[in-house]
């Protein structure tokens, strides 16, 4: 029988919490920008370290690395594939944000000159000559608003035989964008459904749902409003944010209401709400405070994504225990009563707990091998995945992406470069120097296409009146507006520095990023030259990287130490703390080691889910050890406390680890690979967590007898 509750009988305290939320609501539509935020340097914020070069290189030159590629497939040589090149990049250049456009018909002086040209040959012909690129140059502040007019008139000109495609780092991460905000809307709606329905069905109660989901859907509301308070936009990781606060509320609404349940069935109160409040706050204030320190761990990376996630994270658990204990208790009051225990779900759960009681040293059997296997595979967790592993592998999207990347690259990379003897780069043996580089760097297999300061030089040379010029009178004209201050963008005004502009190969399979920048300063430094900065996308996302997996060491290794101390601090117990630990340290290492032999890209977006599964597995622990505190008595062995507890717990452990499983793992009907993998990490994570909670650290508090039944 379902215990109801009419609005009629709803008290005022619970109509002023409902008009909350819908205040709240209209508030939070009205004022807080909800589109998801990402730009071209979204890796890093301007006050990072990682991000000085890029500002030095932005201040010695007129940067033009902020650019689509559009390539067009086709009949190159027929006149109709030149009419439609034309009429595109003229429409193209008409649009807002664009600052300019080569193409075969727009720059060189003819379809010869284009293949022949050594400027026009490696930035417009493809490798196997039987498409062209189309080069927009964009507008760094304005180039996201310019990307869906441009996105428009590209599907307008495209046909069977006038194929286009488009790669680059400004329309990467539109389609990042894109994809975040469809996940949102999706996430928002599936969230209220799913566990609307999956609360009702556990508690069989319309008053405890409603109570969950206006606590839920506040705490959410609540959190993406303080945080747009503080300057926090919603951004590659924050986008999942409402998703995850609502989840961390859900999980202290069902310890509540367990205890509840305990409290009725076993004990004679006339507040059993408040009682159930005085056993359920303390644990769930540990429990929120190590949720809490595993988002606070993501504050000192200094990748902006990571930090941004790590502060909303950080007010979403503050908000989350506030309103599961100042909102929800006004709702539980109003149920009148224990809800039966004669249904369906209790019987499926009583089956699932005999089953797993029976199972119980097979089970850890399992997770010890599980470790011990997992183990190598941590450290071969692959901390560096392609750009284009953000998008489903296969899909339209993502070979087009792949094709223009093999045909010249899509990454850019940037070198600055001097001469290890101090001179000026506009003199003849410096320009030879620059091309024996030029030929060094196109020939390693990382690097696409390069466009540098003496591919400038040979092309400016063509003419026979340039010809006669000397480098430095010619790098002076090219200074002038009449030829756009092409100079500027690749030598310094004491022409002592110069800019090298790369399109590195994402697809090709690689080392490290950083590792290969680092064989790349050998090839300089072999040619006589030296780096002197290094900036574009390729290399903040190999720094990002570096970022990632130092901070799944000693993020995760801080993390397990303090939450050590505060094991110690709630169990009073060196043996029970140390329990603890040993049991924490299992979950991200067979979370990791799994992903690593599997060789599941983490990159920035599910990097912090073994941050979040670690804060949310112990909460299980700290509940069970509080409850242990509390039964267990003299008289009282402690193998048969601890059994006690199991059979007290498992059923709110398990439910929890529902919640946490349906509610992260609505994440995988993201159309987005990165989040797809963070949802499974935290779901892997979460199921790996309650089987140690029940049964590795009560196995692990038994020294003397741990296998006993």
């Amino acid at each position: 029988m379902y215990t109801m509750i009419r609005l009629t009988r709803l008290s005022q305290e619970a109509w002023v919490f409902i008009a909350l939320m819908i205040i709240s609501a209209v508030v939070l539509f009205k004022y807080v920008n909800l589109v998801p935020r990402v730009d071209n340097n979204f890796f890093f914020s301007n006050h990072d370290p990682e991000f000085q070069d890029e500002k030095k290189i932005s201040h010695l030159f007129k940067r033009r690395d902020s650019l689509l590629i559009i390539n067009a497939s086709g009949d190159v040589k027929s006149k109709t594939y030149q009419n439609n090149v034309q009429d595109l990049s003229l429409g193209l250049s008409r649009l807002g944000g664009v600052t300019g456009v080569k193409s075969i018909t727009m720059g060189p002086s003819s379809l010869q000159d284009a293949f022949n040209g050594p400027l026009w040959k490696r930035l417009l012909i493809a490798r196997d000559k039987k498409s062209t690129n189309i080069i927009v140059l964009l507008n760094a502040s304005y180039s996201q608003k310019a990307i869906p007019a441009i996105v428009r008139l590209v599907n307008r000109y495209s046909a069977d035989d006038f194929y286009l495609v488009m790669s680059g780092p400004p329309y990467i991460v539109e389609l990042i964008s894109r994809h975040l905000l469809k996940d949102i809307r999706v996430f928002s709606l599936l969230v209220l459904v799913i566990f609307g329905l999956i609360t009702l069905f556990i508690f069989r109660s319309p008053g405890i749902v409603l109570g969950a989901v206006v606590s839920c859907v506040s705490a959410s509301m609540w959190t993406l409003m303080i945080t747009h308070m503080f300057g926090i936009k919603i951004g590659l990781l924050t986008a999942n944010l409402a998703t995850i606060v609502f989840v961390i509320t859900l999980s202290h609404i069902i310890f509540f209401t367990y205890n509840w349940k305990f409290v009725l069935s076993h004990e004679d109160h006339a507040s059993p709400v408040e009682e159930a409040m005085r056993l359920t706050f303390s644990p769930s204030f540990w429990s929120m405070t190590t949720t809490l320190l595993g988002f606070l761990s993501l504050i000192f990376v200094p990748a902006q994504p990571l930090k941004e996630l790590g502060a909303g994270g950080i007010t979403g658990a503050v908000v989350a225990i506030t309103v599961a204990y100042g909102i929800y208790p006004a709702f539980l009051r109003l149920v009148p009563g224990a809800i039966s225990k004669d249904n369906m779900l209790d019987r499926y759960q009583e089956k699932i707990g005999r089953f797993l009681e029976r199972q119980r040293n097979r089970t850890v059997v399992i997770i010890f091998i599980l470790f011990c296997a997992a183990l190598p595979g941590a450290w071969r967790a692959n901390t560096d995945p392609s750009l284009f592993s953000f998008f489903q592998a296969g899909s339209p999207l993502e070979k087009s992406l792949v094709y223009i990347d093999h045909h010249g690259g899509s990454s850019p990379l940037i070198l600055v470069i001097k001469s290890l003897s101090g001179e000026k780069l506009d003199t003849v043996p410096s320009y030879r120097k620059l091309w024996a580089l030029q030929k060094d760097l196109e020939s390693y297999d990382q690097v696409g296409s390069v466009i540098s300061l003496p591919v400038l030089i040979a092309e400016a040379k063509r003419p026979l009146l340039a010809s006669l010029l000397s480098y430095k009178s010619l790098l002076d004209i090219l200074k002038y507006p009449q030829f756009s201050g092409i100079a500027r963008s690749f030598i310094t005004d004491d022409h002592r520095q110069g800019l090298f502009l790369l399109r590195m190969k994402e697809s090709q399979p690689r080392t490290s990023r950083l590792d290969v920048i680092r064989q790349i300063k050998k090839i300089v430094r072999s040619d006589g030259f030296e780096l002197s900065l290094v900036g574009g996308i390729y290399c903040l996302q190999g720094h990002l990287s570096q970022l990632v997996a130092s901070s799944i060491v000693f993020g995760l290794g801080q993390l397990i130490l303090i939450f050590s101390i505060i094991a110690l601090v709630v169990s009073r117990s060196f043996k029970i703390a140390l329990a603890i630990s040993l049991s924490i340290c299992v979950i991200p290492v067979i979370v990791l080691g799994v992903i690593g032999w599997l060789r599941v890209p983490l990159d920035v977006i599910s990097a912090p889910a073994c941050n979040i599964a670690l804060g949310l597995g112990i909460d299980s622990m700290i509940h069970m050890v509080r409850a242990y505190r509390r039964q267990k008595y003299p008289e009282h062995k402690n193998t048969e406390a601890w059994d006690r507890i199991r059979h007290r717990f498992w059923q709110p452990v398990l439910t929890f680890t529902l919640v946490m499983v349906l509610g992260f793992g609505i994440f995988m009907f993201s159309e987005f690979p990165s989040t797809q993998r963070f949802g499974a990490t935290v779901v892997f994570g979460t199921i790996i967590a309650a089987m140690t909670a029940l049964f590795v650290m009560p196995m692990a508090a038994q020294w003397k007898r741990p296998f006993r039944r």
